[in-house]
Order: structure tokens, then C-alpha cells, then sequence
């Protein structure tokens, strides 16, 4: 069954954000702006696809750093992302590179984005 997502962007002089249906608000501010949670959002559907798998092994944390670089030309779409991934603590690296696999398949915001923009991702373990 399709879930429907909604927010709802207030925007006045002092003050630019977005809420969600429970009421929690997020700015947008030079540093938090459009493409930041953009980005946001494809580190975490990456991450809560990838721990969707079945998988054995486990790892301590995992930290999704994403880039982005814009097109000059208009419409000024991603035209290169990057998630660099470092997963600590991992107990079977080859499972945590199959599940990433996965994921790059699967991911709903990743297919979105991948649409526009060429996307790397590059995985290291410690």
C-alpha cells in the first residue's frame, strides 16, 4: 500500500521551515537549507533500507557522509552525489558490502537522485 509523506513549508521575513504532520519543525538556513536535507534524507533511506535485509552479521555504528555538486545549468539538479560510508566495528565486512549493494538497488530516495545525478558510493571499514 503507497504511503503518503506530507509537510508543510511556512515561509515569512523572519522565518523560513517546514513541519511535519506531528508538529516538529525544521529550519531552513544557509547552513540547512534545501539540498542539506536532501541529503539527509538519502543517508537516512539509505541506511534504514540497508538494516531492512536480513542480515547475520553486526557492526558497531555507520557514518553516511553524502556530497553533492550542483549543474551551473538550469534546472540546477544534482549532477554528482557521493556517500562515503564507514562502518565500524563490522564483523563481516563482505556481508555490510552486500547489504550496501542492496541498498543502492532498493533505496527509493538513491533511485530518485540517481535519476539526475551520477552517484559513487565508496565504503571503508575500521
Amino acid at each position: 500500500m503507497a504511503r503518503e509523506r506530507r509537510i508543510t513549508a511556512h515561509f515569512s521575513d523572519g522565518r523560513r521551515y517546514f513541519e511535519n504532520d506531528l508538529g516538529r519543525e525544521f529550519d531552513y538556513t544557509q547552513s540547512t537549507g534545501p539540498y542539506e536535507y536532501l541529503l539527509g534524507a538519502l543517508a537516512g533511506c539509505f541506511y534504514l533500507t540497508l538494516i531492512s535485509f536480513p542480515h547475520d552479521g553486526r557492526w558497531d555504528s555507520m557514518d553516511i557522509s553524502v556530497s553533492g555538486i550542483k549543474r551551473d545549468e538550469i534546472p540546477t539538479t544534482l549532477k554528482h552525489t557521493t556517500l562515503a560510508i564507514k562502518v565500524h566495528g563490522a564483523d563481516d565486512e563482505q556481508e555490510v558490502l552486500s547489504l550496501i549493494e542492496k541498498a543502492k538497488a532498493e533505496c527509493s530516495v538513491y533511485a530518485t537522485i540517481s535519476k539526475v545525478s551520477e552517484i559513487d558510493v565508496q565504503t571503508e571499514f575500521d
